[in-house]
């Protein structure tokens, strides 16, 4: 069995699994930011945190 790689840019320097797949810390960043962005925008759709919040 070979050595796990980032599913995106190939780095050996892999820190996450997310959702099946190997990401290095940068790759991995970009993906979690994303989906924080993502969460952050459907609670001010709900409701659940104030317009005015800027990201």
């Amino acid at each position: 069995m070979g050595k796990a790689k980032c599913s995106v840019c190939g780095s050996e320097k892999v820190l996450a699994k997310i959702n099946g797949k190997y990401y290095c810390f940068k790759c991995g960043s970009k993906i979690i930011d994303q989906h924080i962005r993502e969460q952050i925008i459907k609670m001010k759709e709900e409701g659940l945190i104030p317009p005015e919040f800027e990201l």
